[in-house]
């Protein structure tokens, strides 16, 4: 009888904790610096959005909606899984972007979770394109200001980068330089390039391709973060991946390549709150 008692506050309190955990939402500031960076980008920010899925964040996303407006961003990059792939409904979700169209230009790409659902995907592309929103399916933009300019990419990945058709993720192929090639084609490399890519996971290839920048979520922050460790779990059900959230650095052949990795909105988390992620640009020196 006596641990009744000290076993149900225990139970309480991580019923609490976990309950809060997958409630915070925290707008977290990053600086990004860029060695090729036009001069007229300098100290524009970019907020970057990811994985939502099914999380609501209050009436018409209102919670949501006006972080990102608080926030005063210049750009709005949606990295992906915009929704889940069991999800039917896509107005709610198309009325969430036309918001978010109205406080900055919006760049968004598919994830896994639209792959896997290419009828609501379609639909959804189409009427985010004629609402202004820019939908990037391997193809490339360019983002100006005034003289200056970056080139943005978006990726479409094919399904089996992120899965096999059994949903198991055992030996899934790696994204290479080359494949990205065969999508992308050959970006010029005495530019600015950005990247809008779902997963993180192949930084390496997207540095080697040619990417100044890549911006990421997918791995929802590693689910659950430790002090000192960081996240534990990726959605191919791999323990401890190399990028889960912040900004990452490797050297490539075209300077210091950047990924700006967001631990997204949605999904089950714990010691792990939602994010909105602020990039504000700076040049590398």
């Amino acid at each position: 009888m006596s641990y009744k008692l000290p076993l149900f506050v225990a139970a309480a309190f991580l019923g609490g904790y976990m309950f809060i955990s997958n409630r915070q939402l925290r707008v977290n500031e990053y600086e990004l610096k860029v060695s090729k960076l036009p001069e007229n980008f300098v100290g524009k920010k970019i907020l970057l959005l990811a994985d939502l899925h099914k999380k609501r964040y209050g009436d018409n996303f209102n919670n949501l909606v006006n972080s990102c407006i608080a926030a005063e961003p210049d750009f709005i990059f949606f990295a992906g899984d915009l929704y889940s792939r069991d999800e039917t409904d896509m107005i709610p979700k198309l009325a969430l972007m036309k918001r978010l169209k109205h406080i900055a230009p919006t760049y968004y790409i598919f994830g896994n979770h639209e792959t896997d659902n290419m009828d609501n995907a379609e639909a959804l592309a189409l009427k985010l394109t004629e609402c202004g929103v820019h939908v990037l399916r391997n193809n490339m933009e360019q983002i100006k200001i005034g003289e200056d300019h970056i080139n943005i990419y978006g990726t479409q990945l094919p399904q089996r980068f992120y899965r096999n058709e059994d949903f198991s993720h055992h030996d899934l192929p790696q994204i290479t330089k080359d494949e990205l090639t065969k999508l992308l084609g050959d970006p010029d490399r005495s530019e600015c390039n950005f990247l809008l890519s779902h997963t993180p996971l192949a930084f390496r290839a997207y540095a080697d391709w040619g990417a100044d920048v890549t911006f990421s979520g997918h791995c929802h922050g590693g689910v659950i973060r430790l002090p000192f460790i960081g996240g534990i779990l990726s959605p191919e059900r791999k323990f401890f991946p190399r990028y889960t959230k912040g900004i990452y650095e490797l050297n490539a052949e075209q300077g210091l390549a950047k990924l700006a990795v967001t631990a997204g909105l949605g999904k089950f988390r714990l010691n792990n709150p939602s994010e909105i992620m602020i990039c504000t640009l700076e040049r590398q020196e």
